[in-house]
């Protein structure tokens, strides 16, 4: 079946995923739209030829744009006050659904983290989910609202994100990393930038309303021993590994919850649907590059 190409995409919340997504849409020969809450941010995108807005909420923006583009994707972090972390999209999706009068695509981007814990065992997309932490309730939220929003929608939960512009090297070289080895060891999964990107762009082409997708890599690992081989192969100090008493006594409840979920994240149906082949099928691809010097690679270490 042939699709109609997208040729006017929306990105609310141009962060990081959003402007490589942006970078890629334009040179593909869409006109791309874009949120941001920052005026300097705003004037950074449009000299990238992104056509920003500066809103507070998507709800502000001119129906005139909401009715005019084909293609929307959600990357809106989740508000916090000091009530905690709250999914923004229950209050401003139901206001723009009807402006949306010509749109054949939408995408949120969630995260892993909606999943829970899984004591280890392979999670695919028919998971139950059962968050253990509040961003990963709130997220599952965004996902519902999104979903029976009645618009084309598609979810895409990513796992732990890396590419160019990320910080973890730094860290790791600035030395007194700390990671904590679980017992059993706690799996988590990660995600190239290039290939969130081509797979967005492979569902716009292909979409498929109500799809729910993982995004991740080929190579789920224990953090631990993940930024233990990221340091060696850069030739960072060895990282600090922590007991888990030492974990809970010196990390924050914050840092800890990232690793605290044990789940190895499928993506099988990623293969089957959308990318047959990754361009990194697991980290050591990517950092080859950088020790190759072809590229510049920061590793982002959130794993969901």
């Amino acid at each position: 079946m042939t699709h109609k190409p997208i040729q006017r995409i929306l990105i609310l919340g141009c962060g990081y995923v959003g402007e490589k997504l942006a970078m890629a849409c334009l040179a593909d020969g869409m006109q791309v739209f874009a949120t941001t809450r920052n005026q300097e941010r705003a004037i950074a995108l449009d000299k990238r030829g992104i056509a920003s807005y500066v809103v507070s909420s998507p709800a502000d923006l001119p129906d005139a744009l909401l009715a005019s583009v084909d293609a929307v994707l959600d990357s809106i972090p989740l508000s916090r006050d000091e009530q905690g972390m709250h999914a923004s999209q229950l209050q401003w999706l139901p206001l723009i659904v009807d402006k949306c009068s010509t749109l054949r695509w939408a995408a949120y981007l969630s995260t892993t983290g909606v999943y829970g814990d899984a004591e280890g065992a392979w999670v695919d997309e028919s998971w139950v989910c059962k968050p253990t932490s509040a961003r990963g309730s709130q997220r599952l939220l965004a996902e519902q609202a999104w979903l029976q929003s009645l618009l084309p929608a598609e979810v895409f939960r990513l796992a732990g994100i890396y590419g160019p512009e990320r910080n973890m090297f730094a860290r790791l070289k600035a030395g007194n990393y700390k990671a904590v080895e679980w017992h059993p060891a706690h799996y988590s999964s990660r995600i190239h930038i290039d290939d969130i990107v081509a797979a967005l762009m492979a569902a716009m082409q292909n979409p498929r309303s109500g799809r729910v997708l993982n995004l991740a890599d080929d190579l789920p690992l224990p953090h631990a021993e993940y930024v233990c081989e990221v340091a060696k192969l850069i030739g960072a100090p060895e990282p600090v590994i922590l007991t888990e008493e030492e974990g809970e006594q010196q990390l924050s409840p914050s840092v800890l919850s990232f690793f605290q979920d044990n789940k190895k994240v499928s993506n099988r149906l990623l293969h089957k649907e959308l990318l047959s082949q990754l361009k990194y099928p697991d980290f050591r691809d990517a950092l080859q590059e950088i020790l190759a010097g072809q590229r510049v690679i920061n590793v982002h270490d959130s794993p969901s």
